[in-house]
């Protein structure tokens, strides 16, 4: 691929990101929880108790940005502390009730919110966009 193709792909997909959140964040806030908790409330309710360091891990951010965030979902009653059975020094964490909701309400309105930037495109585009994206990914596991 040429350079200038590279170039060109790597602006393309920051502009339509920035975008994306900046499109819809004006339309309804989904104050006081972001996309990053709703995403870290979905990876602890699926992973099953995992510690701070696997989250940090699957965020990408260092483990005391892990923390705080964390400590706003604990602090909301979103997600709670729970000491390793096997190890008292590993805390792992678990998903409440409330937090559940949160994650299931956040999630319907990122829906609706793609929903409506999505629209744009056909179905073959989104099908086609839905291929790209799968390879991309897999290509970084």
């Amino acid at each position: 691929m040429p350079h200038t193709s590279i170039e060109q792909l790597i602006s393309m997909i920051f502009a339509t990101s920035r975008l994306i959140r900046e499109r819809s964040g004006n339309r309804e806030k989904l104050d006081p929880i972001s996309i990053l908790q709703i995403e870290t409330l979905r990876y602890v309710d699926g992973k099953r108790t995992p510690t701070m360091r696997e989250i940090a891990e699957y965020l990408c951010v260092k483990p005391p940005s892990a923390t705080s965030l964390i400590d706003t979902l604990i602090h909301a009653k979103k997600l709670s502390r729970i000491v390793d059975k096997n190890d008292r020094r590993i805390v792992r964490l678990t998903i409440t009730h409330s937090g559940k909701k949160t994650m299931k309400d956040g999630f319907k309105k990122i829906t609706k919110r793609m929903e409506s930037i999505l629209v744009k495109l056909n179905e073959k585009e989104r099908q086609d966009l839905i291929k790209i994206l799968q390879k991309l990914s897999s290509t970084y596991k």
